[in-house]
């Protein structure tokens, strides 16, 4: 029906739904990857999944389009992975940094500890904040909209992105500095 079509496409469009998507997937990496327990990845989800359904895990996966965007992913910035969104290089790029974290630092996701971020500004409640020693997560949950006047509260020391290698002061930090490289942010903070 090409009335229908027209529609949900206009729906789609009007609203970014798809981006928001990508966004929400992104999220959904990070906690998977950065809470306590041992993460479960489907294989063949490791770039944008747009099925209506849950994945399943005995359709072919076509690993050469995944080999070839995981060989740049060692050298690949932030802006590299956001450039190739429409392929899923952010999730697949934001899934090899997560894991390659999780293997050099084994204790440090071995801990249970868990603890929230103070997160504040109009827009307080659309972000999980956590801390697990020194792991601090910051995931917008409600990705559409301006962050500016939300910050959110870094003990103090010295942080640096897991994925970026990009130094940050823990203090308060407004979120849409934070938030400007990459959709969700992974600070460890360096030992004193």
């Amino acid at each position: 029906d090409r009335d229908f079509v027209d529609d949900l496409e206009g729906f789609l469009g009007d609203n970014d739904i798809v981006r928001r998507g990508f966004r929400n997937s992104l999220a959904q990496v990070a906690l998977l990857l950065t809470c306590p327990g041992v993460p479960d990845l489907y294989q063949g989800t490791e770039l944008w999944d747009l099925s209506l359904v849950d994945p399943d895990n005995r359709r072919s996966v076509d690993f050469d389009v995944r080999r070839r965007l995981l060989e740049g992913m060692g050298t690949a910035s932030s802006a590299d992975a956001l450039a190739s969104m429409d392929a899923g290089a952010p999730k697949l790029w934001l899934t090899h940094r997560l894991l390659h974290h999780r293997r050099r630092n084994r204790p440090l996701y071995a801990t249970q500890a868990y603890e929230p971020l103070t997160v504040t500004g109009e827009r307080a409640g659309d972000v999980v904040a956590f801390r697990r020693d020194r792991l601090a997560v910051v995931i917008p949950c409600r990705t559409a909209g301006d962050w500016s006047g939300a910050s959110v509260v870094l003990p103090s020391g010295r942080w640096l992105d897991v994925t970026t290698g990009t130094p940050i002061e823990g203090c308060r930090q407004p979120l849409d500095q934070l938030l400007a490289g990459f959709p969700v942010i992974v600070l460890e903070r360096e030992r004193t």
